[in-house]
C-alpha cells in the first residue's frame, strides 16, 4: 500500500470521509491502483452516498469477483441498505456477494458475513454450514480479536451457545477499552438479535457505553443574597455526582465548564475513569470571565486542567458579547451531543442535573425551558442542592474580581441559518422557492433576520430551529425531479450572525462550507445545528456522515444528514 493510500485508509478511520473520498477522487486521476478505487467507494458510502458508491463498485466488483475486500465492501454496503430501508432484496444480495467470494477464496471475513446474511435472508441451514466451515478453518489458530469475534458468531449461529460465549468472553477481554471495536461487534450482535436470540450475558459484555449530559448550577456568587449552591456544599455535591455517575453506570458525559456543577461532574467522570467531552459557548476568554473569575482563581486552574484534558467542541469562538442567547444554544447542544452519541449505540442517554427544586418552580424560561426539550424524561435524574443548606447558611465571602473587559456586540443573535444550493434548478423553479420562504415567513410571523440571494444559492436565517425547518421542509417537498435524486442540496448550521454586516460573516463561510460538502439531493447539519435537532427524535432522523473542515475556522466539524420523519 502507497503512503497515499494509508493516508487516505487512515482518514476513513478517523471518519473524515469527505476528504478520504476527494483525496481518492484526486488519486484516481493519475492511478487505476485497485486498492484507491476500493477506498473510494468506501469513503464514498460511509460519507452518505451508498448508491452512488454501489453503482461505482458494481463494475470493479464484476472485474474482480474473487478479492475479498471489493467483495467485502460491496457486501458491507449491501447490509447498510438493508438495515436502513429493511428490505429483504438488500439481504440476498450482501449474502450473494459475501458467498460468491467466500466459496472462491474460503476468507474467513466475508464467510462469517455469507453466514449471517444467509440467517437473515431466511435461509438458516445454510447459513449454520457456511459458519461451521468457517470454524473448521480458523478455529485451530485463532488468536486475535476480530478472530475470537468470528468464532463467537459462527457458534452462534450453529447454535452452541456455550461455545459462543466462551469465544465472545475472548473478544471481549481483547477488546478492552477500545470502544470503536466494541461498538463494532455491538452493531452486528444488535442486528443478529432481531433474527436469533443472542444470549444475554454476550449482549451485557458487549452493552455500549452509557452515556450521559450534564447540566447544574454555578457556584453561589460572592454577596449573593439567598445562598443556593455556596462553597460549604462543594464537596458534598460533588459526593452526590459521583454516586448518580456509580448508579447510572456513566462511562460518557457531555458537559460545560462553568464553575460549580459542570466541573464537579468533570472531576468525577474523571475519577471514576470516565470519558468528557467539553462543551464551550464562545471564545475561552469570554468563558472565563463569565462563568469563572467572579468565583476566584482555583476554580479557573480547575478549569484549565480538565480543559485541556479532554476535547473540545467550541460552538461558537466569537466574543459573548452580552448575547445569552448563546448559553441557551450551549443547553440545546450539550443534551443534543449526548443523544446523537447515543444514537450510535441504540441506546437513550440519560440527563444528570444539580437544580435547585425551589428555584426551578418559581421560575421561567432559561434553564427550565431547556430542560423542557428532553425528549426522556423518564431518563432524568436531578440533585437537589436544597435539601444539603441548613437554615442561616452563609453565602460565599468576597472575592477579588477577575476577568476580562466586556464590550457588548449589538445586532448578533443566535441564528439557525439555511444555505439552499440551486446551480441545478431551473430558473423558473429557483424564483418559485424564493418566493414560498417569504410567504411562509409571512404566514407564520417569523422574521428572516438574514435573506441572501446570491449567483447559484439563497442563504436565510431564523431565530427559531423548528421555523426554519418547517420553511426547509416546504422547499424540500415542493421540488421534485424525474432523477433519483432531487436538483439542490441544503446545508444548515447554528451560530450567531451578524445582521445586516457590511463584511462577509465567518459564520456564514461556515454555512457556505457545509453546503458545498454536502451532497446533491440531501440536507445536511453542522454538528451544533444537528444536536439541535436531535431534541425532536419524532421530527428528524439524523445520520452521521463524517468530518469536514469549515472555511475560516481552527477546527473541523461532525456533519450529519437531515431527513424528516413527518
Amino acid at each position: 500500500m502507497t503512503e497515499g493510500q494509508s493516508n487516505i485508509e487512515s482518514l476513513i478511520n478517523h471518519g473524515r470521509y469527505f476528504e478520504a473520498r476527494s483525496k481518492a477522487e484526486e488519486g484516481l486521476r493519475n492511478s487505476d491502483e485497485l486498492r484507491l478505487k476500493q477506498l473510494f467507494a468506501l469513503a464514498t458510502s460511509k460519507s452518505g452516498n451508498p448508491k452512488v458508491a454501489l453503482d461505482y463498485l458494481s463494475g470493479l466488483y464484476a472485474s474482480n469477483p474473487d478479492d475479498p475486500e471489493t467483495a467485502g465492501i460491496l457486501g458491507g454496503i449491501y447490509k447498510e441498505l438493508f438495515k436502513k430501508h429493511q428490505d429483504s432484496r438488500y439481504a440476498i444480495l450482501s449474502r450473494d456477494t459475501y458467498l460468491k467470494n467466500f466459496t472462491a477464496t474460503k476468507n474467513y471475513y466475508t464467510g462469517i458475513n455469507a453466514a449471517t446474511m444467509s440467517a437473515i435472508a431466511g435461509k438458516a441451514v445454510q447459513g449454520r454450514e457456511i459458519a461451521a466451515t468457517v470454524i473448521s478453518l480458523i478455529e485451530s489458530q485463532a488468536n486475535s480479536l476480530w478472530e475470537m469475534a468470528t468464532l463467537g458468531e459462527a457458534y452462534l449461529l450453529t447454535k452452541n451457545r456455550d461455545r459462543s460465549v466462551e469465544y465472545y468472553i475472548k473478544a471481549r477481554q481483547l477488546a478492552g477499552t477500545d470502544w470503536g471495536k466494541v461498538l463494532s461487534i455491538h452493531n452486528q450482535l444488535w442486528l443478529l438479535n432481531h433474527y436469533m436470540p443472542v444470549p444475554k450475558e454476550v449482549q451485557r459484555i458487549f452493552s455500549p457505553p452509557v452515556v450521559v449530559a450534564f447540566a447544574g448550577h454555578m457556584i453561589d456568587a460572592p454577596g449573593r443574597p439567598t445562598p443556593r449552591f455556596p462553597t460549604a456544599i462543594e464537596s458534598r455535591v460533588k459526593d452526590a455526582i459521583r454516586g448518580a455517575i456509580r448508579t447510572l453506570n456513566a462511562s460518557i458525559g457531555y458537559c460545560s465548564l462553568a464553575s460549580g456543577g459542570d466541573i464537579l461532574f468533570a472531576e468525577a467522570m474523571t475519577e471514576e475513569g470516565g470519558e468528557v467531552h467539553v462543551l464551550m459557548p464562545f471564545s475561552k476568554a469570554d468563558f472565563i470571565d463569565t462563568s469563572l473569575s467572579f468565583a476566584g482563581q482555583s476554580w479557573i486552574d480547575r478549569f484549565e486542567a480538565l480543559q485541556t484534558k479532554y476535547p473540545n467542541t467550541f460552538i461558537s469562538y466569537d466574543r459573548y458579547g452580552g448575547n445569552d442567547d448563546l448559553f441557551s444554544l450551549l443547553g440545546k447542544v450539550i443534551f443534543g451531543s449526548a443523544i446523537l452519541r447515543s444514537q450510535t449505540y441504540h441506546q437513550e442517554p440519560f440527563l444528570l442535573t444539580v437544580l435547585s427544586e425551589y428555584d426551578l418552580k418559581r421560575r421561567e424560561g432559561g434553564t427550565r425551558d431547556t430542560l423542557q426539550l428532553w425528549p426522556f424524561p423518564q431518563r432524568h435524574t436531578n440533585i437537589n442542592p436544597d435539601i444539603m443548606l441548613t437554615p442561616g447558611q452563609p453565602g460565599n465571602a468576597e472575592l477579588p474580581t477577575l476577568g476580562y473587559e466586556r464590550t457588548l456586540i449589538p445586532n448578533r443573535p443566535v441564528l439557525y441559518t439555511a444555505c439552499l444550493e440551486l446551480s441545478a434548478v431551473l430558473p423558473m423553479d429557483r424564483e418559485r422557492i424564493e418566493k414560498l420562504i417569504k410567504s411562509m415567513a409571512g404566514e407564520e410571523q417569523l422574521s428572516l433576520k438574514i435573506f441572501e440571494s446570491r449567483a447559484e444559492s439563497i442563504v436565510f436565517g431564523l431565530e427559531t430551529e423548528i421555523g426554519l425547518m418547517d420553511i426547509v421542509r416546504a422547499v424540500w417537498n415542493s421540488t421534485s425531479t424525474f432523477k433519483p435524486e432531487k436538483p439542490l442540496r441544503i446545508g444548515l448550521h447554528a451560530a450567531p450572525i451578524y445582521v445586516n454586516a457590511t463584511d462577509d460573516d465567518h459564520n456564514l463561510a461556515a454555512l457556505y462550507s457545509i453546503s458545498e460538502f454536502t451532497p446533491k439531493g440531501s440536507i445536511c447539519a453542522s454538528i451544533g445545528f444537528a444536536a439541535v435537532l436531535a431534541l425532536y427524535p419524532k421530527k428528524f432522523q439524523l445520520d452521521y456522515v463524517g468530518i469536514i473542515q469549515l472555511k475560516d475556522h481552527p477546527d473541523s466539524t461532525d456533519l450529519y444528514q437531515i431527513t424528516f420523519k413527518q
